[in-house]
């Protein structure tokens, strides 16, 4: 066992992900097969919206739910729970007799999937060594552009089928993984942090050993080191820091962190990618595509996703979170002045060539979105908060991010109705301040241990054992001043303030000058 081995365990947690993506994804297909809205007697526009929206909204109860349920029953638990009402939820839908069975199916769906995203990336970022835990948790979104990619191909293949064969076999499919997600979950490890935040020392030792079993081949104290800043930086936070969740108000640079994940799911949703997924169909035929064709472009639009996505992962452990979210902030703004330049001049006419470049800005949007934020939304908020709050922090961050969505849902198709193109400067301002957010922010969090973390944000580090950092990083003297910092006050080396002299502050050890300490 080893690398290989959480490899598989991240893949398979993240099958939930891939039915995120599918289910988010099926339901464009499906309002636009002729026989939905015929067996359902011809459903209002806002009985429609509601099938959107009532699918947001349980998303959104599913991601406060997945902070709770998250440290209360552990993180592999939570995703088996997620993933049992995933699977009602899609047999609702696919077994839907009238449109109310249908809406209950997409509530009992959207609670699952706001299980899934906020559990799920937890849970890789907890099992992944610092090296690849880029990779780890970027699997998830990779899962949910497959998930995604795949609803617009069967989309497209049920076009072809008679009846209602047309719709109920794509949202069927959905149950396959479901099952195998349910079943599988029994042989994957819990989080080993999760189990030392619940005083489960042996159990988290041997998860450990199983997980980085390939690295301590050749380096023996790598499981003993992780352990012992696993251990002592929970004990400590929990001891002294982490009074309770309301620390994550209360405490100044816990606070600063939570800004910084709410924001980084506001942006996300601001770059417009919903409008540009959810209202596709509208944008090609808006530029002359027709008939089965949308769909074709549709099914070839979410294998960009994928792509992009894959790429992203091949470099975001090597340079790291910020920069590629600075930068592809940026090619977004570019690239939204194109598609609402060309959607002036081009939309309803006959230039072929001026609808091609049109339909081309559109496909450029999704590469670039996908190579930056997709995967680094999630693996950055998933790193930057304590083990004691992670959950519920993580939990905090989707709901907002969520709730942006719906808003935006909501929103964009009178915007659209209203002033047209315009509407896309909206996001082109919103990316512009991203990038500058990004920049001046946003600290680098790559290579470092969830534990070493808390020195990025001026927090006390309990250990003095590293694993994070190497010589000539840039972030290595805030380490280097924490180790110093215990020294001073008189410490053994890897060895807790508390089991040395419970007399002596924790305030003392290892005090960080990253953020301002004020307001704790």
């Amino acid at each position: 066992m080893g690398v290989g081995f959480t490899v598989r365990c991240a893949v398979f947690a993240t099958v939930g992900s891939l039915i995120y993506g599918y289910d988010s994804g099926i339901i464009s297909t499906t309002l636009g097969q002729a026989a939905f809205p015929t067996y359902f007697n011809n459903p209002s526009p806002d009985l429609t919206g509601a099938i959107v929206s009532t699918y947001s909204g349980g998303q959104g109860v599913g991601n406060l739910l997945g902070g709770w349920l998250g440290d209360l029953l552990g993180r592999k638990l939570t995703i088996w729970l997620a993933t049992s009402l995933a699977l009602i939820g899609a047999v609702l839908q696919t077994a839907a007799v009238n449109i109310e069975m249908f809406l209950v199916g997409r509530i009992i769906a959207g609670v699952a999937i706001g299980l899934v995203y906020s559990v799920a990336s937890i849970y890789n970022a907890e099992i992944a060594p610092p090296k690849i835990r880029g990779i780890i948790v970027g699997l998830q979104t990779q899962m949910i552009s497959i998930g995604y990619a795949s609803s617009n191909w069967m989309g497209l293949f049920g076009s072809y089928a008679e009846g209602d064969a047309a719709w109920r076999i794509p949202l069927g499919i959905q149950c396959v993984p479901a099952v195998v997600l349910i079943i599988g979950l029994f042989w994957l490890p819990e989080s080993p942090r999760w189990y030392v935040y619940k005083g489960k020392d042996e159990k988290a030792r041997k998860v450990i050993q199983r997980l980085h079993a390939d690295i301590a081949k050749e380096d023996p104290g790598f499981c003993d080191t992780e352990y012992m800043q696993m251990k002592q930086q929970i004990e400590y936070e929990r001891e002294v820091a982490i009074k309770s969740w309301w620390s994550l108000f209360s405490k100044t640079s816990y606070r600063y962190r939570l800004i910084l994940g709410i924001g980084l799911q506001v942006f996300l949703q601001t770059t417009g990618v919903n409008v540009v997924n959810y209202y596709q169909t509208s944008l090609f035929e808006g530029v002359g595509i027709q008939g089965r064709a949308v769909l074709w472009t549709s099914a070839g639009f979410g294998m960009v996703g994928v792509i992009a996505n894959a790429i992203c992962l091949t470099f975001v452990d090597k340079v790291g979170r910020k920069k590629p979210l600075a930068y592809t902030s940026i090619a977004l703004v570019i690239d939204m002045i194109l598609i609402m330049v060309f959607s002036k001049y081009y939309s309803n006419s006959n230039n072929k060539v001026g609808q091609g470049f049109a339909i081309a800005w559109i496909f450029l949007f999704s590469f670039i979105f996908s190579l930056g934020y997709n995967a680094l939304q999630l693996v950055y908020i998933s790193e930057i908060f304590p083990t004691a709050l992670r959950s519920r922090a993580t939990a905090i961050c989707a709901f907002f991010g969520t709730a942006t969505g719906l808003l935006f849902n909501q929103l964009s198709p009178k915007a659209f109705a209203a002033i047209s193109w315009r509407y896309y400067s909206v996001f082109i301002a919103c990316d512009a301040v991203a990038a500058f957010c990004f920049f001046i922010f946003y600290p680098e969090t790559k290579g470092k241990t969830l534990e070493e973390m808390a020195a990025l944000f001026g927090d006390d580090l309990a250990f003095t054992d590293h694993l994070g950092p190497k010589e000539g990083d840039a972030d290595l003297s805030l380490h280097k001043h924490a180790v110093e910092g215990k020294h001073d006050a008189g410490l053994e080396p890897g060895i807790s303030e508390k089991e040395q002299s419970p007399s002596k502050s924790h305030g003392e050890v290892g005090r960080s000058i990253a953020t301002p300490r004020e307001g704790e």
